[in-house]
């Protein structure tokens, strides 16, 4: 995940600064999210760390071939004695954004001053948040050196953390409890706990950041909840037993989860919110994932060692199912929809799948024992792996399917997630 800076800009002399255009136009073939910040600091001795946002955007650009490839946004103020601007990209085509800011004066000249050449770049600025079960709290890494930045209490066996598609919140599921701890991501600090259902386990938020759902895995029921006021929504939706993973659909209309012992995946219509269909598939499915583009559902069958897909534009499930490991539990797919990993926790390994053939590649990965949750880069490039039975964290390189890293982690981490972009 590239981030262009332009560093501390001093505007004290004439003529001034007073208003900013900022453009980004994607060059590649692959879809790419840009953050967009201005940001002004009041005292420029004391560095980035006193910085205060006065404009922040999120925009998606499609590749270069089709619309929607370009964003400008005209007319930001900056008319301060110290400012900058912060350009975020990330997804596949994070590398292939161009950038160019220009200023318009106080007398109304304008100057093209910064491009993609020559701002500082950092190639990569993530969080891994893995929940960390026996520890009652969540370890924050940095995914460009695999260190710990920071490990935040939460509730009682948190289980998953679910972010907002900008990145500047978490939302941890607290099995234990039967609560959700809302975390600000540019802190790492909790900003508010509030209930939900019974043994809540997977969560997800909605693309447009409004709403989130939480699997109540202990009443067979899903919570909605409000992102803004971090309270949940009316009465909780009844959808099957045993209710574990969910997936929200990429145009946020369809909410899928699984349910254990029913054997079946529940589809929540996101308007009404109830359940417009309950589909069969393997034996005891846990977790879910879609393709990028929401045509498929992977689901991870725990008691049958299969994975099971669903045509989501049909609400079918396909046959045949695909064989992995024993007991799988957790499943990620690969940004550009090609791969799947799934993590089998009796193996101790990873299975990958090539999704255009639906056929297993490879032998298994090995990681640590007891590999729950999976979660993968924005870029695709690295896969982080929990093993809640030795506290490690695996890290495996694409490119080789190898481990490359192996991280200590708290007490029993079994969920993980990655931030989709940092906007902060």
């Amino acid at each position: 995940m590239p981030i262009y800076d332009t560093g501390a800009i001093d505007n004290k002399r004439t003529p001034r600064t007073t208003r900013l255009s900022i453009r980004a136009s994607n060059s590649g073939r692959f879809f790419a999210t840009v953050g967009i910040q201005v940001y002004k600091i009041v005292n420029s001795g004391a560095g980035f760390d006193n910085r205060t946002f006065t404009a922040m955007n999120l925009v998606g650009l499609s590749s270069i071939d089709l619309p929607n490839s370009t964003f400008t946004i005209d007319d930001i103020p900056a008319d301060f004695d110290t400012f900058g601007v912060r350009v975020i990209t990330s997804e596949l085509g994070g590398n292939n954004i161009a950038i160019s800011i220009t200023e318009t004066k106080n007398n109304n000249t304008q100057a093209t001053t910064y491009t993609t050449g020559n701002l500082t770049k950092v190639d990569e600025l993530l969080f891994v948040y893995a929940t960390n079960f026996g520890g009652h709290s969540v370890t924050a890494y940095n995914t460009g050196t695999n260190t710990l930045v920071s490990e935040i209490p939460v509730g009682l066996n948190p289980t998953y953390p679910a972010f907002t598609p900008d990145g500047t919140k978490a939302y941890i599921t607290n099995n234990g409890d039967n609560s959700i701890t809302v975390i600000n991501t540019a802190t790492n600090t909790v900003i508010k706990t509030f209930s939900v259902g019974i043994a809540p386990l997977a969560a997800a938020i909605t693309p447009d950041s409004t709403k989130g759902y939480v699997a109540n895995s202990g009443e067979n029921t899903i919570t909605l909840f409000n992102t803004a006021t971090n309270t949940p929504i009316g009465s909780p939706i009844i959808v099957g037993n045993s209710p574990s993973g969910l997936a929200i659909s990429p145009d946020g209309k369809r909410v899928y989860v699984t349910l254990q012992t029913d054997n079946a995946v529940a589809i929540v219509n996101t308007v009404t919110n109830n359940v417009e269909d309950t589909l069969i598939v393997g034996t005891n499915p846990t977790f879910i994932d879609l393709s990028p583009d929401g045509t498929r559902a992977y689901v991870t069958n725990e008691l049958d060692n299969t994975i099971s897909i669903i045509d989501t534009t049909t609400n079918t499930v396909l046959a045949p199912t695909i064989p992995v490991g024993t007991k799988p539990i957790g499943i990620i797919v690969s940004p550009d929809g090609s791969r799947a990993y799934v993590g089998s926790e009796t193996d101790g390994t990873v299975t990958v799948i090539n999704l255009i053939t639906n056929t297993v590649m490879g032998p298994p990965i090995p990681v640590g024992p007891n590999p729950i949750i999976i979660a993968i880069t924005p870029d695709g490039s690295k896969v982080y792996v929990p093993s809640i039975g030795n506290n490690t964290i695996s890290v495996i390189d694409t490119t080789t399917n190898t481990v490359a890293a192996t991280l200590s982690a708290g007490q029993n981490p079994g969920g993980i997630n990655i931030t989709p972009i940092l906007l902060f």
